[in-house]
């Protein structure tokens, strides 16, 4: 998840210049930071700072998953929704486009809940923003996406590149699940 702390290092690793990066950052509300994100960078920085941001990504927890074996990508993805695992109910299908549309359905009594844990700011988690006034961008969720993404290309053996994200239900107020679109490469 893109957490402050994350943010401000990859500004710095991405070369950005130092009173951009700071202004950025301004009041450290992350609603707040990734709207000037997409304000003051360039797509691409700002879908490599988040994408790099992508929590439980870490080559110990990707290295306990194991690739699904089928002969066929749609039998691959067709055996995801029997894995038992922490994503709850999968939504993964091949488009006919040859991308890939993926996420999780985590439902929280009559809506779709976030399972980001980051915080927005000192009163209030990203997860939370569904009942409150706030809305989050939908690129802040880039980051949940480079998860989906790097699980994905484990799991499927294949190599994928986040096109979009579709839906999620901080940027939703918890009516649409977490959904991304993949392009195959």
């Amino acid at each position: 998840m893109a957490r402050l702390y994350g943010i401000k290092t990859k500004l710095s690793r991405h070369k950005i210049d130092e009173n951009l990066a700071k202004e950025i950052i301004g009041n450290g509300d992350l609603i707040d930071i990734t709207e000037r994100m997409e304000n003051l960078l360039e797509p691409e920085i700002t879908y490599k700072i988040l994408d790099a941001s992508a929590c439980g990504t870490s080559h110990k927890e990707l290295n306990k998953l194991k690739k699904i074996e089928a002969v066929t990508l749609h039998e691959k993805i067709e055996k995801i929704s029997f894995m038992k695992d922490y994503h709850s109910v999968w939504n993964v299908r091949l488009n006919k486009d040859n991308t890939l549309t993926g996420g999780w359905i985590i439902k929280e009594k009559d809506s779709f809940a976030c399972v980001c844990s980051a915080v927005v700011n000192k009163e209030l988690k990203v997860r939370d923003l569904p009942h409150e006034n706030r809305t989050m961008p939908l690129t802040y969720c880039i980051c949940c996406a480079g998860h989906c993404r790097q699980h994905l290309e484990k799991l499927l053996d294949i190599r994928l590149k986040t096109k979009e994200v579709i839906s999620s239900p901080i940027n939703s107020k918890g009516q649409k699940p977490c959904e991304f679109l993949f392009d195959i490469i």
